[in-house]
């Protein structure tokens, strides 16, 4: 064979190679999403992850949990309490729903807001009923505060229907964490199972 059609042959085979790699890359890889696709889902990511200081809390096997415990893969944090009537348990079910299948999904954890009330017993029957996966953490006030604000959730008391009684206030967001332990997004509520397994995908 003719040393030039050889080596053209060559270089075809290589470039056709090159685009079956490629192709194959982008059926089967995930694709990372673009600023505005992200905020179309409700993520909102920023342009450099941002510090969460060291905290000491206590999860819902009663064990104690701090920075730590959300290195290594992506957490997703969710700030809610126990006896909250509507927004937690519904956020908790699409988070639920947000993981079914997954392979690898993210860590996903409720920080109480009231931890008042909310003890490590009454968030170990009250987190796992939605996936035994998820982790409840609770901690002091001061503790809570901290983390709280290192993240950009208020939250507040706010009085009850009954006289002496009381519910919390708390935002909604969900806080995501990179495997370094650093805030480095958050996903606006109202949330839905699909956008969030897509953005779970992007991480």
């Amino acid at each position: 064979m003719d040393k030039g059609v050889r080596n053209t042959l060559l270089g075809l085979a290589a470039f056709i190679s090159l685009m079956l790699g490629l192709l194959i890359a982008s059926v089967l890889l995930p694709r990372g999403l673009t600023d505005q696709q992200a905020q179309q889902l409700g993520y909102y990511r920023f342009e450099a992850p941002r510090a969460i200081p060291e905290f000491a809390m206590t999860d819902h096997h009663g064990k104690p949990v701090g920075l730590s415990t959300l290195k290594g893969s992506h957490s997703i944090l969710f700030f809610g309490f126990t006896t909250c009537p509507d927004v937690c348990p519904t956020t908790l079910s699409v988070l639920a729903a947000s993981v079914e299948g997954l392979e690898a999904p993210p860590r996903i954890v409720m920080v109480s807001v009231d931890p008042e009330r909310d003890t490590p017993e009454k968030l170990n029957t009250y987190v796992p009923a939605f996936n035994p996966e998820f982790l409840g953490f609770t901690g002091s006030f001061d503790e809570t505060v901290k983390l709280a604000t290192s993240v950009n959730i208020p939250f507040g008391k706010v009085p009850g229907p009954e006289p002496g009684s009381y519910l919390m206030e708390h935002g909604a967001s969900l806080v995501v964490v990179n495997p370094a332990g650093q805030y480095m997004g958050f996903v606006k509520a109202p949330h839905n199972a699909a956008n969030l397994k897509k953005i779970y995908a992007s991480l």
